[in-house]
């Protein structure tokens, strides 16, 4: 037999049991370490720590490390994030700002170019960093195409100069048009006769 006994029907209705004797102790946001608040900000969109930065002198200070102004100056110039993954974000940052400064006047300080080493067509596309385009049966004929060719362009952030290869892909008929879905699908469509 044991020498517990289990509470039955007959215990009070209304009978409270406290597991915890000590009040539960609230923590602020501003009580965690600096690095996981950085974890938990990143959740944040970049309005909304815009309005964080507004709220005291900590959170301001946080909210200005170059990766939060990174993401408040992508969210303004409306850019994705396409840079290379090996660049820091102050790098980053850097990049992005003098891409901005130069849309606004216009200025460019460097251009790419590269030849092409095929008969190409009147056919052509331009996204996510790769062009494509049409390729003639012939150095006479820009009308008609046959295939195409599409080659990823260089970054002018990337300070080293880069191969180009041009991939091919020809068709036994002609090509009416010739699109490119690179960044959301992966998929080239060529709409022939």
């Amino acid at each position: 037999m044991s020498r517990y006994r289990y509470p039955t029907q007959s215990t009070a209705p209304h009978q409270n049991i406290s597991v915890d004797a000590h009040p539960a102790r609230q923590i602020s946001l501003l009580d965690f370490p600096p690095e996981l608040m950085i974890r938990i900000l990143l959740f944040l969109s970049p309005l909304d720590i815009i309005s964080c930065r507004r709220t005291c002198r900590k959170l301001y200070n946080l909210c200005s490390d170059s990766t939060f102004c990174y993401l408040i100056q992508m969210e303004r110039s409306a850019v994705n994030d396409n840079m290379n993954p090996s660049l820091s974000y102050s790098q980053r940052l850097r990049i992005l700002e003098k891409r901005e400064e130069a849309w606004a006047m216009l200025h460019f300080h460097r251009s790419v170019s590269f030849p092409i080493p095929f008969n190409w067509s009147n056919h052509w596309s331009c996204t996510d960093g790769a062009l494509l385009l049409g390729t003639a049966p012939d150095c006479e004929s820009s009308e008609s195409t046959v295939g195409h060719s599409y080659v990823t362009l260089p970054s002018l952030s990337d300070s080293q100069d880069q191969k180009f290869e041009w991939k091919r892909h020809s068709f036994d008929i002609e090509v009416i048009d010739i699109e490119l879905a690179v960044h959301e699908h992966d998929m080239i469509a060529a709409l022939t006769a």
